[in-house]
């Protein structure tokens, strides 16, 4: 499957969605204007976007929904997500490069929706410190931002699983969990099952943020494949970037986070962005908003060095057809040579006849095979069974 989306190289819609209503408490509906208030729409300008800022929709808040303890509050997730989608769906109409501030991670579903009329297949790397694997039946509490990647590979609420018409919106072997910290409980059972490939922090900090990432991108085939990346606040340590609603001590540095980032916006199949989970009345000093801000102008600054091509100096191009034109004349005007008398003349050489790509022109050759369903896969990406131990909560704010 190769790259659909055209994209002009200038052209960004930024869109905020402020919401909780997937999380435990509020707190990150309150990240998008936070982001505002620290520039960010000022410094994409200066790098040389031009910004399309439709504005934050209508805030959404958790509820007390004691009629649906499994999935809760999924009236209030779809009263973003649907207006969400179609501002979207309608910057890549308009060829603009999409970035989401939201709002908890449940902005993910509506984000590979949009696209998905445009690009029929979506690799994502989540870029984070919990999985989001939990499900309506294995759930400690009902919240469904902890479930968002099970919805978005087609397992879960059959509100947000359906969300997309033809689910899944993206495949298992198309999602890299980048920054993955010590599952609990239920993503360990879940990674245990599904074909999908988590990049462990142990792993990041062990072969270099740059290298890992180069590897998450080789497993989504990112050269021909547009993907989009979702950035959560809690895959830093709070010392290193203050306001990750579910982050603690031990995350990923900001150097690494940038490093890795960098690269993915490097590609020029990357498609788009969201930043979520930040709550900014943890971080009353607003430095992990700075910090988020710079993160997203120097990946969309090298995501605009890869698109922005030289162009051809006029006068150059001039110069050029000038001085190949008396060597065409001249072709034109020499009679070809004609062979001696007696001699047979030398059959015209026949081009050799192509390869038949045919079908096989499409097939996936990936060497890095995804294991099947049941064939486990731990922390660290490999194909072993996950044995992680201890119990870490997933549910959150983000």
């Amino acid at each position: 499957m190769t790259a659909k989306l055209i994209r002009h190289s200038d052209e960004l819609a930024l869109v905020g969605a402020p919401t909780s209503a997937g999380s435990a408490a509020k707190g990150v509906e309150n990240g998008p204007e936070a982001l505002r208030s620290a520039g960010i729409v000022e410094r994409l300008r200066e790098i040389g976007y031009q910004v399309t800022d439709t504005g934050d929709l209508p805030m959404q808040l958790p509820q007390a929904d004691p009629e649906n303890p499994r999935a809760r509050n999924l009236k209030g997730i779809m009263a973003l997500l649907d207006p969400l989608r179609v501002r979207i769906e309608q910057s890549a109409k308009a060829h603009a490069f999409p970035v989401i501030l939201g709002g908890d991670v449940t902005v993910a579903v509506a984000l590979l929706a949009g696209l998905r009329r445009q690009a029929p297949a979506l690799g994502l790397i989540h870029i984070g410190r919990h999985a989001d694997l939990h499900t309506p039946m294995q759930t400690d509490d009902g919240v469904v931002a902890p479930m968002t990647v099970s919805h978005l590979i087609g397992q879960g609420a059959a509100e947000l699983v359906r969300f997309w018409k033809e689910p899944p919106l993206v495949r298992e072997p198309d999602l890299a969990l980048f920054g993955l910290a010590e599952p609990d409980v239920i993503d360990r059972q879940r990674l245990g099952s599904l074909a999908l490939r988590s990049f462990a922090i142990e792993k990041v900090r062990r072969d270099g943020a740059r290298a890992t990432a180069e590897a998450a991108l080789d497993r989504l085939r990112a050269t021909n494949r547009d993907f989009v990346v979702l950035l959560l606040a809690d895959v830093f340590s709070p010392e290193e970037l203050p306001g990750g609603a579910r982050a603690t001590a031990g995350g990923l540095t900001v150097a690494e986070v940038s490093e890795a980032l960098n690269c993915f916006a490097g590609r020029a199949t990357f498609a788009g962005l969201a930043v979520c989970g930040y709550d900014p009345a943890l971080d009353p000093e607003h430095r992990g908003a700075q910090t988020l801000v710079r993160l997203v102008t120097d990946a969309m600054a090298a995501r605009h060095g890869v698109l922005v091509q030289p162009a051809v100096e006029p006068e150059a191009e001039g110069h050029t057809r000038e001085a190949s034109a008396p060597a065409k004349e001249k072709v034109k005007d020499e009679k070809p040579s004609q062979p001696p008398a007696g001699a047979e003349p030398e059959s015209e050489s026949q081009p050799e006849p192509e390869a038949n790509h045919g079908a096989d022109a499409n097939v996936d050759t990936d060497t890095d095979v995804a294991p099947s369903p049941g064939e486990g896969l731990d922390a660290n990406g490999t194909g072993s069974p996950a044995t992680l131990p201890s119990d870490e909560s997933g549910a959150g704010n983000a």
